[in-house]
């Protein structure tokens, strides 16, 4: 049996601390803030071929301008803690600059990878923060929708994941419309999930799956947090098999990371060490096809999959062969991980008469693609 559907967040023990994070449009924020820390940014080209190389501009030249920008406290004590490091990281900028020149100083800050989000980051840890309480309130605004709120644990990954992570991928490919519905596999804290039921509205429907006890009980706080109704998530693996006691491997969580799960021992041995294989947690797996179908929701009425499992994309797809079957206008949004991935997961979907209609790859061999079949036409 699938677990229990999640209909209201767990209680938030008091003791949590909150940070509120106002958040406007990203592209107008990093425009504006760029000529504060001197980097300039054509906005157009932060879509299609180029959006990785602008990434990592915001991350290193323009000292993260969007953070710069953006990053606030609720309370006072929060304020003068965020303006006091924001003040110090300018500081040192401007006196690196006063005593390097700006492209000697943008040269070495790319070199040592230095930027406001780490350094934020770097110092919450040193002044003893970061123990696990402290959670992040944040605003993020939904292409053509109102904003949406998320908690956020602060840590190094998951400041980024749930703010700017892939911001032009949902912009730009992943569109799901009034009344569709959608599923996200591997849903984390809620960032697809949310802009999903923003997106669908109340005629439309979202299933989240998130296989990690604790990224799951953040993704049904975040629910709960935006008043949300048409979601249901479940926490449990999406796999090509029913199987009780698969192990979900940690790699580096002890460093602070919520996104590197996979079920997929040799993608992370590869990808990390052969001690990647040591840390696991067993968790339920159910196919896709389950899910869906004891969700109450039939395999031909599947809109939107979106899928990011860390190297299990071609098991998802093998336990989902009723839902591509069946389905007749639906896209597949998928994050490929691993080159020996990609071909078997293409080969699927073609035998299923999906085309690929985008593709992007980055710079450690991992991609995006947008599968579809059915009369929806993509347009960036």
């Amino acid at each position: 049996m699938l677990p229990k559907k999640k209909q209201a967040s767990p209680h938030i023990p008091e003791h949590l601390e909150e940070i509120h994070l106002s958040l406007v449009d990203y592209h107008e924020a990093a425009a504006k803030s760029a000529t504060l820390c001197g980097m300039h940014m054509d906005r157009s080209s932060a879509v299609g071929s180029n959006a990785h190389t602008v990434d990592r501009g915001l991350e290193h030249i323009g000292s993260n301008a969007w953070w710069l920008k953006e990053v606030r406290g609720a309370r006072l004590f929060d304020r003068a803690v965020i303006n006091l490091l924001r003040a110090a990281y300018l500081g040192t900028r401007v006196s690196l600059r006063v005593l390097l020149g700006r492209a000697k100083r943008d040269s070495l800050f790319i070199e040592k990878q230095i930027n406001f989000k780490d350094f934020l980051f770097h110092s919450i840890r040193l002044f003893g923060l970061d123990n696990g309480k402290l959670l992040l309130l944040l605003e993020i605004p939904v292409h053509n929708h109102d904003k949406y709120r998320a908690y956020c644990p602060l840590n190094k990954e998951d400041f980024v994941v749930m703010t700017k992570h892939e911001d032009d991928i949902l912009r730009q490919v992943f569109r799901p419309r009034s009344g569709d519905v959608v599923v996200d596999v591997g849903a984390h804290m809620g960032r697809y999930t949310l802009t999903a039921a923003k997106s669908t509205g109340r005629d439309g429907r979202v299933i989240a799956v998130e296989a990690h006890p604790y990224n799951y009980k953040m993704l049904c706080r975040n629910i709960e947090l935006n008043g949300v109704s048409n979601v249901i998530a479940l926490n449990c693996a999406a796999f090509s098999e029913e199987k009780s006691g698969l192990r979900l491997y940690l790699p580096d969580e002890q460093l602070g990371y919520t996104m590197h799960h996979s079920l997929m021992a040799g993608y992370l041995v590869s990808k990390y060490h052969e001690a990647a294989e040591k840390r696991y947690i067993e968790v339920q797996a159910h196919t896709l096809d389950y899910i869906v179908k004891t969700s109450g929701v039939g395999h031909d009425r599947i809109n939107w999959l979106k899928i990011d499992v860390e190297g299990a994309e071609y098991e998802v797809l093998k336990g989902s062969s009723q839902i591509l079957a069946a389905s007749k206008d639906i896209s597949l949004l998928i994050e490929v991980h691993g080159r020996e991935t990609y071909r078997p997961v293409l080969e699927l979907l073609r035998s299923h008469a999906f085309e690929i209609e985008f593709e992007r790859t980055y710079d450690n061999g991992e991609k995006h693609i947008l599968a579809r079949k059915g009369g929806r036409p993509f347009r960036t």
